[in-house]
């Protein structure tokens, strides 16, 4: 059955993180009922909070687990109705309630220590049956938003430039863009290598007359090459896509989907049986491209000529 929010990408990230909490919160419910019964899944972060850091306000702990003050105030509620938890008067500020652990609570927390250590391996489990460093990801997504939350990327977004892109074929006069583009992306993550300045210093010579082509994305309005992307003939039956590059202030505008999916129908007209493409693990937001547009992780055929090549992947035509 097609999965409707997988196909909306991350238009849907918010739905499927809420789909994915939901079913942890279920089978953490299951487990709690099977070998610790009267306790919920949702009590954990407050609960743990308090154990490793003692006496703390309901403003601290909303601030410590960076949830809501209402959300934090309802779960403490329940601890307290339990006797897990117990409010008390600051020391320092009489004027102030903190909520601490009871001797009830702390006995259940080293109760449960046993539970969670099997919960985080099975959990680790699952994560690394994905591939790749999922919560190294998903702290780097909350942090990203923490820099600049969803309201104002949505409202930076729709500032930008929305002037139609024209997909176009090779222009001598853009090989210094080709270049350009392409080294940029490289040396901010990576460093040049020999194998990119013969590619970059001759595009006509090393991919054109070679049997490939090279596309660019062009503001029309500005008649600005705002990215790029190679396809590059390995033999009769077998190109590979390659040197995709989209300046840093037209990110976020589905260039590079618009580039990969030209280069993609460019092969088909020309052929060939497969695509193929090789990259690295930690340019995140590529992979995910080169996924949605249907390449799969496949062992690498052949030593690569780049020493930052750490995946290679391919799609039938």
């Amino acid at each position: 059955m097609d999965d409707l929010l997988e196909e909306l990408g991350a238009l849907a990230l918010g739905g499927r993180l809420k789909r994915l909490a939901d079913a942890l919160m279920q089978g953490g419910s299951r487990i709690y009922e099977e070998v610790q019964p009267g306790f919920e899944p949702r009590w954990f972060p407050v609960f743990s909070y308090l154990y490793k850091k003692g006496p703390t306000s309901i403003t601290g702990l909303a601030k410590g687990l960076g949830v809501s003050h209402p959300g934090i105030n309802k779960i403490a509620n329940e601890l307290i109705e339990v006797r897990l938890v117990a409010p008390y008067r600051d020391r320092n500020d009489k004027r102030k309630r903190v909520l601490a652990l009871t001797s009830s609570g702390r006995e259940r927390y080293h109760g449960l220590e046993p539970t969670w250590r099997d919960i985080r391996q099975a959990l680790q489990t699952a994560v690394d049956e994905c591939g790749g460093d999922f919560i190294g990801q998903l702290t780097a997504l909350e942090k990203s938003f923490a820099r600049q939350d969803f309201v104002s990327r949505f409202r930076d977004q729709q500032g930008k430039d929305n002037e139609e892109v024209e997909i176009r074929a090779f222009n001598p006069d853009h090989a210094a863009a080709f270049r350009s583009l392409n080294t940029a992306w490289i040396e901010h993550y990576f460093r040049l290598e020999d194998a990119d300045r013969q590619v970059l210093d001759d595009p006509a010579g090393k991919i054109i007359d070679q049997g490939g082509e090279i596309l660019f994305a062009v503001s029309r309005g500005r008649e600005q090459v705002i990215g790029t992307c190679a396809l590059i003939r390995l033999d009769d039956e077998r190109a590979e896509l390659a040197k995709m590059a989209v300046s840093e202030q037209s990110r976020g505008k589905q260039v590079g989907l618009l580039l990969g999916e030209s280069i993609i129908g460019r092969a088909r007209d020309r052929g060939f049986q497969a695509l193929v493409l090789e990259s690295n693990r930690k340019l995140t937001p590529a992979i995910s491209l080169y996924r949605k547009l249907g390449f799969a992780e496949k062992p690498f055929p052949d030593p690569s000529v780049y020493s930052r090549a750490d995946i290679y992947m391919e799609l039938s035509l």
